[in-house]
Parts: structure tokens; C-alpha cells; sequence
């Protein structure tokens, strides 16, 4: 057996890449070159780093499968000058390249043994990829990265299994925060989530989709309640 034969993320990514490729599908040439939700990128930045980002992923997943090390970027300078030379492609041309990488990515994934999941694999720009963490890393960044098109997709349309898992990673990466939160994020149909972000001092509670909006820098927590306080300043979610 394969190590991602059973593994539901799968058809998560499956059906959120679908999506994003509905919401690419939409976009006209102009669109696509218009500003993202993310300083500095405009639509084509963020779709051509997902279909890098695909490719790199593919690397890790290589790696995995033949035991030669392939980075997943050849380094952080080569990573940004990849997506600024797609960026000002065509809406079209944006579609087909994460199509295709995506699919890529998911016939390597397929083919990963079960015993390389504990792999680690060099980013080239920062820290190593361990293999297990593939297919939540992909989600992660088409779901985020789908939001950041500003496009019509929210972080209200992402699926709970998905806010569940981002917001699990939040207090390791958001530990300097001073002051800090201690945060309740509702779900509609299932428990809430409890986490303290830094220094824990300020008590936040609202919508799971709200919450993680705010603690990924991709809202300003507008629909966060906080009683009297204001909501404290959150370091950089890089």
C-alpha cells in the first residue's frame, strides 16, 4: 500500500483545487492581473506561486519516491523570480499551469511508499518538509491562497476540517504575540475550538472562519468580539 492510499486530505485537495480552478475559470486577463489580497502580489502572483508551489511539493514527494534529494525550491531567489516571470500571464494560461501542476503533484502523491512518510526534505528556503505533511500542506495553500484572490471565495467557504487544522497551527506560530488572545472560534454543527495565542491576555470569541481570518492576517477581525478590548496586534503571519 501506498502512504496517502487511505488518507482523506486527498479528496479535500481534490475538490478545493476544483474549486479554485472554477474561480480561475471566472477570471478575465484584467482580473487576473488586478491586486490580490496579499501586498504586492496582484491575482497572477499568488496563482503562479500555487502552481510552483505544486511543483516544489512534486520535488518532495520525488525525493520520497527514488531517495534522490531534490529541494522543493531551488532556493528563495529562484521561488520569486519563478512567480514574478508567470505572474502577467493570461487568465488562461494561469488555468491550465495549476491544472497541471496540481495533477502532477497528485500522481506523484500516489506513488509515495508507505515507509518514506517520515522523510524530511529541504525547502531551499528555510525550514525541511517532512513527506507525511504533503497533502495538508497543499490544501493549506490552495484553500488560503484561494481566499487571497479575492475572487469570491471566503474563508466562510472553506471547510471546517480545514479551519480545524489552521487554527491548530497558529499558537506555535503566532507564540510572541504581546499582548496575546485567549480564543474561542465557533463552529455551527460541531464544538468549539479553544487556543491561546502569546501572552493569552485578551479574550476573543467569534466564528471559527472569522478567527482564523484574523490570526493568517487575511481579515481584520472586524467580526471578532473582544468585550472592551481592542484586538491586539498579531506579528506577521510571513
Amino acid at each position: 500500500m501506498t502512504a496517502f492510499a487511505d488518507d482523506p486530505l486527498l479528496a479535500h485537495l481534490s475538490e478545493q483545487t476544483d474549486r479554485l480552478l472554477s474561480t480561475i475559470n471566472e477570471l478575465t486577463d484584467e482580473q487576473a492581473r488586478g491586486p490580490s489580497l496579499l501586498p504586492g502580489w496582484t491575482r497572477g502572483h499568488v496563482l503562479a506561486h500555487l502552481a510552483r508551489n505544486a511543483d516544489g511539493l512534486g520535488n518532495v514527494a520525488r525525493t520520497a519516491i527514488t531517495g534522490r534529494v531534490t529541494p522543493m525550491y531551488e532556493s528563495a531567489a529562484q521561488r520569486d523570480a519563478d512567480i514574478e516571470a508567470d505572474a502577467d500571464r493570461s487568465a488562461s494560461d494561469h488555468e491550465s499551469d495549476v491544472e497541471a501542476s496540481a495533477e502532477r503533484l497528485l500522481a506523484l502523491l500516489a506513488d509515495i511508499p508507505a515507509d518514506r512518510l517520515d522523510v524530511q526534505v529541504p525547502s531551499g528556503r528555510g525550514p525541511t518538509i517532512t513527506v507525511a505533511t504533503l497533502p495538508w500542506v497543499r490544501l493549506r495553500e490552495v484553500v488560503y491562497h484561494h481566499v487571497d484572490l479575492d475572487a469570491g471565495f471566503t474563508m466562510a467557504d472553506a471547510p471546517d476540517l480545514v479551519l480545524r487544522g489552521g487554527l491548530a497551527e497558529c499558537p506555535a506560530r503566532l507564540a510572541d504575540a504581546t499582548p496575546g488572545a485567549t480564543i474561542t472560534a465557533q463552529f455551527a454543527d460541531s464544538p468549539d475550538e479553544r487556543l491561546v495565542i502569546g501572552d493569552g491576555s485578551v479574550a476573543v470569541a467569534g466564528p471559527a472562519h472569522e478567527v482564523l481570518g484574523w490570526l493568517t492576517g487575511r481579515s481584520s477581525g472586524s467580526g471578532l468580539d473582544t468585550g472592551q478590548d481592542d484586538l491586539p496586534a498579531l506579528p506577521s503571519w510571513g
